[in-house]
């Protein structure tokens, strides 16, 4: 699994582009909002963004709180990286650059490491 270093202050992220989960549903972004989605506040997350408003998240539809394209940092001693992808009709290869580019950045920095999944 990729994973952020353990001596990298994960501050670091916002060069990135990433936030937390608590400032983007401050920021009225219905994918982290709600009592449900707290245990994600503390993690670092970014966005494929929505083509019409660069400010705001694409989602799959209007219909559900479900992000096109995520990529997520969890805060805990796994310090790992997850990324999401949901389909719903449509979508174009170039959607997924967002993740591309992202990983390539962050390796480019040297933040990034290998970890194996069994260990700590």
């Amino acid at each position: 699994m990729l994973k952020i270093k353990d001596d990298i202050d994960l501050n670091e992220l916002r060069k990135f582009g990433f936030k937390t989960g608590k400032e983007w549903a401050d920021s009225g972004e219905r994918c982290l909002k709600g009592a449900g989605f707290e245990y994600m506040h503390g993690w670092w997350h970014k966005f494929l963004m929505d083509e019409e408003d660069e400010n705001k998240i694409a989602y799959i539809s209007e219909a559900y709180d479900i992000p096109s394209v995520q990529i997520s940092v969890r805060t805990d001693f796994h310090r790992d990286i997850y990324v999401d992808v949901a389909i719903e009709g449509s979508y174009h290869s170039s959607d997924l650059d967002v993740v591309t580019e992202t990983i390539y950045e962050l390796t480019k920095a040297g933040l990034l490491e290998i970890k194996k999944e069994m260990e700590r």
